[in-house]
């Protein structure tokens, strides 16, 4: 059954959600990238066929899921690859809404101020990049189901489509509150689809990874065994996630504990440093951005060169909660040296990925991995007063870092313990703080202390792109815009 939502009524009639689709299909938006004012046209790529005819035979449905991919993390403009919303947006935006990073050279960033409004550029360029996602899904699925391939081929890619369907309404409910579910293509009720509760989403997703799971193989056979293509333990991790998000928290224990039980496929490397290789057997999903030569984030996070500034730098707050002994010269957190250096000037920058150019880039971009799974649980398992369960789980993270286990016996202390680990552990990884502090109540007290005035109650939310409102007469506004 589809939703469609226009003040709070439902029907079981196929809908789509106004001229945005229109603006997925050419597969076009103007990206307002900081200091850049031109337009820029995105192409639609070689493998990203349209018609659903093409599901007549097996090459070609693979082509197309491979492109869906493709447009997530690969945009070009006149043969040139630039940042993309998966590549960079989604992290770098988020990290300057909380508390991870600023730009040095700039006062008047509306991310790091929380200045955000409708017609901020960007806000639309990563609301149109994650419905784009979604409507592509929702091809390859609809002319999966109507076509005459093999089960085994219809399982796999409408699995994968139906995890990167989820994957994108997952960010949408964390920016923007209720959002329009979407779950077909058609194009008949364009100006009426109004915004879903964040519930409804979260409904959907947790239905999309569940049949993702069942339908996805349990290995990487499908990318030469690159961890690049969502199998059914993407699935796991992500539902992990979700259920968390959403408080279900023993199911959200018991999907993480299916991934660290695969010891087989996901270890915890010891060393730092090869954490985001592209060989890591940390890693469950990444995004292959190097298939086209550029690494985003590490384009996007590490100064051009050795005697230069990076553009964002790590804040002064983020620096100062990794944890010190006083009877050491150096930091006792190893994370603070593997992952931050410092620039001339002083400044520290992230250094998770140590590729900005493509001759010498050994990483891919890591979306899903093991020491997440193991903060979920410990999360999970704190709430479900496990405390000795949680502990565990927390010291795992800790142990390889170099740390002491945890001090904290309280179960209110061991969550705000686990709220630091994943601060410091994913730090710049997809919007983790920021979607952290939201979700647990504590974004108003920790970004209100750090940032001050600037911060108000309605920033938790980014605004509804007054493109999209133009063109949707049921898409409202959130509050503070």
């Amino acid at each position: 059954m589809f939703i469609l939502t226009n003040k709070k009524m439902r029907t079981d009639k196929k809908y789509s959600f106004s001229a945005l689709a229109m603006v997925i299909l050419t597969l076009a938006t103007l990206l307002s990238l900081s200091g850049c004012k031109k337009l820029l046209e995105i192409k639609t790529p070689s493998n990203q066929l349209e018609s659903k005819n093409i599901y007549l035979d097996s090459v070609s449905a693979q082509a197309t899921v491979n492109g869906l991919y493709t447009v997530m993390y690969n945009t070009t403009s006149g043969g040139t690859v630039v940042t993309t919303t998966y590549g960079t947006f989604l992290t770098t935006c988020q990290g300057r809404s909380a508390d991870e990073v600023y730009a040095p050279a700039s006062t008047t960033d509306e991310f790091v101020n929380n200045s955000l409004v409708p017609t901020t550029g960007l806000v639309n360029t990563v609301w149109v990049a994650l419905y784009q996602t979604i409507y592509q899904a929702n091809k390859v699925i609809e002319g999966m189901e109507a076509s005459a391939l093999s089960p085994t081929l219809k399982r796999q890619l409408i699995g994968e489509a139906k995890f990167l369907r989820a994957y994108a309404h997952f960010h949408l409910v964390n920016l923007w509150g209720d959002v329009p579910l979407i779950t077909t293509t058609e194009v008949s009720l364009t100006s009426i689809q109004g915004r879903n509760s964040t519930d409804v989403v979260y409904a959907q997703m947790i239905q999309d990874l569940k049949d993702a799971q069942g339908a996805l193989s349990t290995n990487y056979s499908w990318s030469a065994n690159l961890r690049t293509r969502a199998n059914s333990s993407a699935a796991t991790a992500l539902l992990a996630r979700v259920y968390l998000y959403n408080k279900q928290y023993a199911l959200a224990e018991q999907e993480a504990s299916k991934i660290i039980a695969q010891t087989a496929l996901y270890t915890l490397p010891s060393a730092l440093n090869t954490v985001f290789l592209k060989a890591s057997n940390e890693t469950i999903w990444a995004f292959n951005t190097n298939q086209f030569g550029y690494p985003f984030i590490g384009r996007a996070l590490l100064p051009t060169s050795a005697t230069v500034d990076p553009s964002l730098a790590l804040t002064p707050s983020f620096l100062s909660a990794f944890e010190r002994d006083a009877t050491r010269a150096d930091y006792e957190d190893d994370r603070y040296a593997a992952w931050t250096k410092a620039a001339p000037s002083g400044l520290r920058y992230a250094a998770k990925y140590i590729s900005n150019t493509a001759a010498a880039n050994t990483e891919f971009q890591v979306v899903l991995r093991l020491a997440e799974q193991y903060l979920i649980r410990a999360e999970a398992r704190i709430q479900q007063n496990n405390l000795t369960g949680g502990i565990s789980d927390l010291n795992v993270i800790r142990t390889r870092a170099g740390l002491h286990g945890t001090f904290a016996t309280t179960q209110a202390d061991l969550l705000l313990a686990v709220e630091h680990e994943r601060q410091i552990e994913l730090f710049l990884e997809y919007g983790t703080r920021f979607y952290d502090l939201k979700r647990t109540g504590r974004i108003d007290a920790v970004l209100g202390a750090v940032k001050g005035t600037i911060w108000g109650p309605t920033d938790a939310l980014y605004p509804i792109p007054t493109t999209q409102i133009n063109a949707n007469v049921n898409l409202s506004q959130n509050k503070g815009y």
